[in-house]
């Protein structure tokens, strides 16, 4: 299947008809196994058949985004022929972290490590901290309320958490107590003004 992936603007609002949003964790990568960071892997060869089965029990969608990586735009591709890039829902910057494990990093920078993960604010490996993904993140969310329709979004598991957080309107330092798996996903809608949870976890409420 041939898919067609343009950049995304938020549509214009529709009045008077509910939006919702969903936004899915991309399929499994090779560095989801090795527990390292990064994003420019392709998702293994055994997530076709859960993407095929997905594909078939979704409802009708009005739009399917993806973030700009590899794994995230072939995940949305597998499940629609026309797909639309969306820039803000890309993957934390990890600047010198990028492509290693969690093992070489805690081997190398332990100090950095810790720091990083006690503070959302910080940036110890010179890419993006927590806090500033989850802002660039959370403006584009809060920007969709009165597009209407549903719409699916692929994204990442720490933007999904990180979104999840925001929505709940609970601490940064709770992404630690939360678990993304790939392919889980964040179930929202809105009533034009604010964000409601439908479904946090491994399957999305009605098949999205």
């Amino acid at each position: 299947m041939d898919t067609l992936s343009i950049e995304a603007e938020v549509p214009k609002p529709v009045a008077n008809r509910a939006t919702r949003l969903t936004i899915l964790c991309r399929a499994a990568t090779q560095a989801n196994q090795q527990s390292r960071f990064s994003s420019a892997d392709a998702p293994l060869p055994k997530e076709q058949a859960r993407l095929k089965a997905l594909a078939s029990d979704l409802r009708p969608l009005d739009m399917v985004l993806h973030a700009p990586e590899r794994a995230a735009f072939e995940t949305a591709a597998a499940l629609s022929a026309r797909v639309t890039l969306c820039s803000p829902l890309r993957d934390v910057a990890y600047g010198a972290w990028e492509n290693r494990t969690v093992a070489d990093i805690a081997h190398h920078w332990p100090e950095d490590l810790e720091r990083w993960s006690a503070d959302p604010e910080s940036a110890p490996h010179g890419g993006e901290s927590f806090a500033a993904a989850q802002a660039r993140a959370a403006d584009w969310l809060e920007s969709y309320h009165a597009v209407g329709g549903n719409t699916l979004a692929v994204s990442h598991a720490i933007i999904v958490k990180l979104l999840f957080l925001h929505v709940v309107g609970a601490p940064l330092t709770s992404i630690w107590r939360i678990d993304v798996a790939p392919l889980g996903m964040l179930a929202l809608s809105s009533d034009g003004r604010r964000w409601a949870l439908r479904g946090f976890g491994a399957g999305a409420p009605d098949s999205f």
